[in-house]
């Protein structure tokens, strides 16, 4: 059985290159435990268990120089504490895209079944997804839209809903029938949509910015509160 290996040999089994293997020694992150008496580097197994640490923290997205002070840390428990608290995160990320999944195949099916998909479920769609979410809204806003809704009773909330479905509506006869979006019954019907699918924002125009950068990049889960692309560009073309 090899006990020791060179540098070839090394870059052979880890699939890193000799110039990469010579750089981790060159900044002291890597080096071999022993050299030949012609000064080639000889890569023991405990080298090689220590490289097998670097490599799983350089996966986890740590620099090399967040690597070092690991590798280097006094606390031999260091590289164990910090893959525990990847796993950790890796098991809540899948919890939360499990929970997004749910909600997407229920959207599907109320979409299917041609069910009107609420304001109050689309921002619960913000909410579950969390690799995005932080691109778009901060958690002071997400909260302030989780506040507002909270404070509605389930009464206004579902005669809101209504309205906006009549809204919807409307709109989408005018669209069949040819109307230009630059009518003014359609500007007005485009404005209370405005309003509504708005609401949530309290007048913030950074909130309503930033959900509108939401829809346009995630058509297929904002489902633009219930349209299809073609009637929400109609209501786009009116508001202009």
């Amino acid at each position: 059985m090899t006990n020791y290996w060179k540098v070839g040999e090394l870059a052979k089994l880890t699939g890193l290159s000799i110039r990469t293997l010579r750089y981790y020694d060159q900044i002291q992150l890597f080096s071999p435990s022993e050299y030949t008496d012609s000064g080639h580097r000889r890569y023991t197994h405990a080298d090689l268990q220590k490289l097998h640490e670097i490599l799983v923290l350089k996966q986890m997205g740590l620099s090399l120089e967040e690597i070092q002070e690991i590798i280097e840390s006094e606390e031999n428990t260091s590289v164990m504490e910090t893959i525990d608290k990847q796993i950790d995160r890796i098991r809540e990320d899948i919890k939360i895209q499990q929970q997004l999944l749910c909600q997407l195949e229920q959207t599907k099916n109320e979409l299917a079944n041609q069910k009107y998909i609420s304001i109050k479920e689309l921002t619960s769609l913000f909410e579950l997804m969390k690799m995005n979410r932080s691109k778009y809204f901060s958690n002071s806003q997400l909260a302030e839209m989780r506040s507002y809704y909270e404070q509605m009773d389930k009464d206004a909330l579902k005669a809101a809903e209504e309205e906006f479905q009549l809204l919807l509506t409307n709109l989408r006869l005018e669209k069949e029938k040819g109307t230009s979006p630059k009518t003014k019954t359609v500007q007005e019907l485009a404005e209370r949509w405005k309003s509504m699918a708005y609401s949530f924002s309290k007048g913030d125009s950074e909130i309503e910015k930033n959900a509108e950068a939401f829809y346009a990049d995630n058509p297929s889960v904002a489902l633009q509160y219930g349209l299809d692309a073609e009637l929400y560009l109609y209501i786009r073309e009116a508001l202009q």
